[in-house]
Order: C-alpha cells, then structure tokens, then sequence
C-alpha cells in the first residue's frame, strides 16, 4: 500500500514515531466530492515514478480516527 500512495508513507515517516500504529481510511476529493474510482487508479500505480506522478496529480488523504 506505502508503494501506490508515497505522500502518505512519506508525511507518516516524517511525522510519527516509528511504532505507531492508526486506524484510519485513504480518501480522494475530485471537487466536493470523494472519488473512490481514483483509489482504485492509484492502487494499479503500485511503485516508481507511476506512483509519484500519480501522487502529485490525485493527492491521497488518511482519515484517521479512534477506533
């Protein structure tokens, strides 16, 4: 999963100790509204300069919540 959405492991690695662990839920906005179809797109960019491109062009956001 860190291979198809690198913002997200990236921000993770840079922000929280390395035993951390979250519940949460990947989302993308296409305008006001959540494009699940986008996941699926990013999720067949799984490594390399694919999944960076993919990245800068479909941001990807953790939702992350108390379980």
């Amino acid at each position: 999963m860190t291979g198809a959405f690198p913002e997200i492991a990236d921000a993770a690695l840079a922000q929280l100790p390395a035993d951390t662990g979250l519940d949460g839920e990947l989302v993308m906005w296409d305008g006001e509204r959540l494009a699940f179809e986008r996941l699926q797109q990013r999720m067949a960019r799984r490594r390399g300069a694919g999944a960076l491109a993919a990245a800068r062009t479909w941001p990807a956001h953790l939702v992350v919540f108390d379980s």
